[in-house]
């Protein structure tokens, strides 16, 4: 699948990827949240070209995750983070978590944020059953249906854990017991 067709995929980790799926596009976001508004601010604290810089933050724009104000600094103006840009808050903070978690030896220096009331961690990102289990990637189910749809009308996808699954029930019912 070419990169272009993302756009137009059902899965919805494609069509985010689409969206800010770069280096450079994530650096933005990540300093978007932390109050950088103005195209000087990100130059300076990415170090990205102008022409690329520029490029990012008008796709941003053109996709709803930023919108544009007028600066109460004269003749600029601010890239100001829409909800559907501030909602991307929790995939930077389990990016955030994971690479604490698996890409730092203990003596490296690494940036941390921390809760600004009790200057304690946030807690480690879970996935969580409606009955309070933590979830892994095994115990999901990837199921297809309109976005609008109630999720019991959706239907499961074929994938190699699914097909995994149905191998292991019919070895079962064929079994010693059956």
């Amino acid at each position: 699948m070419k990169r272009s067709d993302l756009g137009d995929s059902a899965c919805p980790i494609d069509r985010s990827l689409f969206e800010v799926g770069d280096t450079w596009t994530l650096q933005i976001l990540r300093d978007a949240m932390h109050g950088v508004t103005r195209f000087t601010d990100f130059s300076k604290s990415i170090g990205l070209a102008t022409n690329v810089l520029t490029a990012r933050l008008q796709k941003l724009v053109a996709v709803g995750i930023f919108e544009v104000r007028e600066s109460g600094l004269g003749n600029s103006h601010e890239y100001v983070l829409t909800e559907k840009g501030r909602d991307f808050h929790t995939v930077l903070a389990a990016l955030r978590q994971w690479g604490q978690k698996h890409l730092f030896e203990d003596d490296e220096l690494m940036t941390r944020v921390v809760d600004a009331r009790t200057g304690q961690e946030p807690q480690p990102l879970t996935l969580t059953a409606e009955d309070g289990r933590a979830l892994n990637s095994g115990d999901m189910l990837v199921v297809r249906s309109r976005a609008a749809d109630p999720i019991e009308t959706a239907v499961p996808v074929d994938t190699p854990r699914r097909r995994e699954a149905r191998a292991g029930r019919s070895r079962r019912s064929t079994g010693p017991d059956s």
